[in-house]
């Protein structure tokens, strides 16, 4: 049950076929995406944390091997926000007016997805969706994307609004694009993907009971699981929403980039926007 950051470079796709090198400590050219986590400091020693809300943090069982080290190589202290996509791309935050730096992979062993008390961000979908054991606030589950509306000429490809404009995935998703507007939303849908390559969507409680999903039943397993803390961001969202839309929305999972096309989602960064999942005025 660990994670392990490894400091080799990595891989972006380009427009001409060939792949972007990049090493660690050098400018991340997709931007600031990924998942989010902190590295906090808890009863005088340093933690990773998540939260689904603000203030609502929980506390890893363990630090990610080699992490504090290799933010301090890179940096020169430990403190900061980080985020991991789907491939385990670690970014750390921006800062002062800088660049998004590139520190390594995350690796991970058996189990991992159960280093944070109480949540499982490893958990795999049963049916056609489930409820997510995460996180469940737009700003911190995952890297953010959406199945474009089917006027719009972009599919197969991914896209997201911004405010230096929009930016489409370089990579082509036909599969995924076919199971979103066949089995969740036909005029598209906004998308999260967590450092463990889950795909995660919100969905109303219709939604969820036409599928089969009875959302009090799940959160009574969760509970009876020791998913404790997957209960109270679950119900908090749920709670939020129906005050602010008249219905409970939740995160679900319904899927992972494995089980679509031959890879997961990367921005086409000739389009020339570093991305931020920071910006909450992003659609």
């Amino acid at each position: 049950m660990s994670w392990e950051l490894e400091q080799s470079p990595t891989l972006i796709p380009e427009g001409n076929g060939s792949d972007q090198e990049v090493a660690p400590g050098s400018t991340y050219p997709c931007g600031y995406i990924g998942s989010k986590f902190s590295l906090r400091r808890v009863a005088g020693r340093i933690s990773l944390s998540l939260k689904s809300y603000s203030g609502n943090h929980v506390e890893s069982k363990s630090l990610p091997k080699n992490l504090l080290k290799s933010i301090h190589e890179i940096k020169g202290e430990h403190s900061g926000t980080i985020r991991i996509r789907w491939n385990g791309d670690t970014i750390l935050a921006p800062q002062n007016g800088k660049q998004p730096l590139y520190i390594g992979k995350m690796r991970y062993s058996e189990g991992a997805g159960l280093i944070f008390p109480g949540l499982d961000l490893d958990r795999y979908k049963s049916g056609p969706l489930s409820v997510y054991t995460g996180p469940h606030s737009a700003l911190d589950v995952g890297e953010r994307w959406s199945v474009p509306g089917y006027k719009g000429n972009i599919r197969p490809k991914l896209t997201r609004r911004h405010v230096r404009g929009r930016t489409n995935t370089i990579t082509k998703h036909p599969d995924l694009v076919d199971y979103v507007v066949h089995n969740v939303q036909w005029e598209g849908k906004r998308l999260y993907i967590n450092n463990f390559g889950h795909i995660i969507t919100p969905v109303n409680i219709h939604l969820l009971r036409s599928k089969g999903v009875d959302l009090a039943k799940v959160l009574e397993e969760f509970d009876e699981q020791g998913l404790y803390n997957s209960v109270r961001f679950t119900y908090e969202r749920a709670e939020r929403t129906n005050k602010s839309l008249g219905r409970p929305w939740v995160m679900a999972v319904i899927g992972h980039v494995n089980d679509f096309d031959d890879q997961g989602p990367h921005p086409d960064t000739s389009m020339g926007h570093s991305l931020n999942d920071d910006e909450a005025g992003e659609d």
